[in-house]
């Protein structure tokens, strides 16, 4: 008994060791996110939504992809009004836009970990609880074609992962609520309606009574979920008119469809190899950890039957982990589904990242309470027990390699900026005052939108003879020089130029 105490003892200073250094990683993490990452090119335009609301001009963007004019309620603009309207607020409070919008989407982020902690825990117990909100830090999204640099950027994904998982949490005596929350994560980023079928399941199976009590229980919470889209397309119906409300309805389904890119098909099987390669941990490690935590859920939740105290120790029901857990993997499943088989979607993490942010913790969290009994009782020996602490060990090290990978990327900046080198090249753009300022798509546009103007892009007729801002992506010597010569040869004038941007006063 004392030999049992003590290891108890060990575990709790551990467990609090491991609480002290995880809380110490996100603190680093969403730091370095709000004050020094560089605002890239998707969070400035969608600060142009918040910003001409503040200005007066209406639930606006500047455009920039929509023909490069003012564009209200601009399909392009992914990231919904959950977002940019308390940003629009804190904007209109005299904050700093970035740092402002930033801070809104930290407290969301908080939410998404408050969230996980209070499932995972639920589920699983408080090592369940503590492996959940590390989980997504593990999905790497930071370096690809069109990043999450961190939790706090100014997108709509971590927000709508939020409000999801806190649908997860009061679904069973609250369905309407989580209705709410879907209706809300939806008009946060539109691929939250993907998680509905998952909680909807999660709603019948932890219903009481027969098929038709569960089944209204369902119809409550999808008919909940539509007021918070009904009321968004009133709006826009009221603020556009009939006719401009259709043209928005066409442009937003051709974006909606298409996902706003002009490529070529994607190979399924490259996204398939993406979600391997996809985490902070090596391809080989996250295989394993994948098969192991699948391997546990099925077999010692979903088949095992759990100790007949299961219910009175603080943590889930069996009927709770098996419906959360069946919920998670058909929630994973129907994303998957989609990401995979729209192949005119570009193979970025950033589509699947909702559901890394979702069901994987859940997932987790149900493997470790799995474990945890599976050790606790002893039913196949000691070498079922060797089993299962090697299991613990492999994801330990996988959580733990996620982390810390995502750790040391945190202070980094993608081109070779950071939010500060930024606001110095944007006051330089700033002095000249314009209005209007044509660029291609990239880090030229947060530059533009930090300095005041309108980002309009340089392949768009309308603004032929606007000043146009370039970008330097070869900062040698070499490289300088021949940034040099096209500016000299291509530019009747050059009022700005730094080491990595220059305005041209184009002919």
């Amino acid at each position: 008994m004392t030999v049992t105490n003590n290891w108890r003892r060990v575990m709790t200073v551990v467990f609090w060791v491991v609480v002290a250094l995880v809380a110490a990683a996100q603190l680093w993490i969403v730091i370095q996110g709000v004050f020094f990452m560089r605002l890239w090119e998707d969070e400035a335009f969608n600060l142009t939504v918040p910003l001409n609301l503040v200005h007066g001009l209406g639930y606006t963007s500047d455009g920039t992809l929509s023909g490069s004019q003012l564009t209200p309620f601009d399909p392009r603009i992914s990231t919904g009004p959950v977002v940019l309207l308390p940003i629009a607020a804190v904007i209109a409070l005299g904050a700093d836009p970035v740092i402002g919008g930033r801070l809104v989407v930290l407290l969301f982020y908080a939410a998404l970990v408050a969230g996980l902690w209070l499932l995972g825990g639920r589920l699983g117990g408080r090592w369940a609880a503590l492996a959940a909100v590390c989980v997504p830090l593990g999905w790497n999204t930071w370096n690809s074609g069109s990043p999450i640099q961190s939790p706090v950027d100014i997108l709509g994904e971590v927000p709508a992962a939020a409000l999801l998982v806190w649908a997860f949490i009061v679904l069973r005596k609250y369905p309407w609520l989580a209705g709410v929350l879907i209706g809300l994560a939806m008009q946060t980023k539109l691929l939250g309606a993907l998680a509905a079928i998952p909680i909807a399941l999660a709603i019948y199976l932890l219903s009481e009574g027969g098929f038709v009590r569960r089944a209204l229980r369902v119809v409550l919470c999808a008919l909940v979920a539509v007021i918070p889209n009904v009321l968004y397309e009133l709006w826009k119906l009221v603020a556009l008119g009939p006719s401009a409300y259709w043209l928005n309805l066409k442009e937003f389904y051709w974006f909606f469809t298409s996902g706003g890119q002009n490529i070529d098909p994607v190979d399924p099987t490259k996204k398939l190899v993406a979600l391997g390669d996809g985490w902070f941990s090596p391809t080989w490690l996250t295989v394993i950890f994948i098969v192991l935590v699948l391997a546990a859920v099925c077999v010692f939740v979903l088949r095992r039957p759990m100790p007949e105290n299961s219910d009175s120790d603080g943590v889930g029901s069996r009927r709770e982990q098996t419906a959360y857990a069946l919920a998670a993997i058909v929630g994973l499943v129907i994303w998957f589904g989609w990401w995979l088989t729209s192949t005119h979607t570009p193979n970025w993490p950033r589509y699947p990242a909702m559901a890394m942010y979702i069901f994987v913790p859940i997932i987790v969290a149900v493997a470790i309470r799995a474990l945890s009994e599976h050790w606790n009782t002893r039913p196949w020996g000691v070498g079922s027990r060797i089993a299962s602490a090697a299991v613990a060990a492999v994801i330990v090290i996988a959580l733990g390699m996620q982390m810390w990978g995502h750790v040391q990327v945190a202070d980094k900046s993608r081109f070779g900026e950071s939010l500060a080198d930024q606001r110095v090249a944007a006051a330089e753009v700033a002095d000249v005052e314009l209005d209007v300022i044509v660029t291609a798509w990239g880090p030229t546009v947060s530059i533009i939108v930090l300095a005041g103007a309108h980002a309009a892009l340089n392949d768009v007729p309308d603004w032929d003879g606007t000043p146009e801002l370039w970008k330097n992506w070869d900062t040698s010597d070499a490289g300088m020089e021949a940034f040099d010569r096209r500016l000299s040869k291509e530019c009747t004038g050059v009022p700005v130029q730094t080491d990595l941007y220059a305005l041209c006063v184009v002919p």
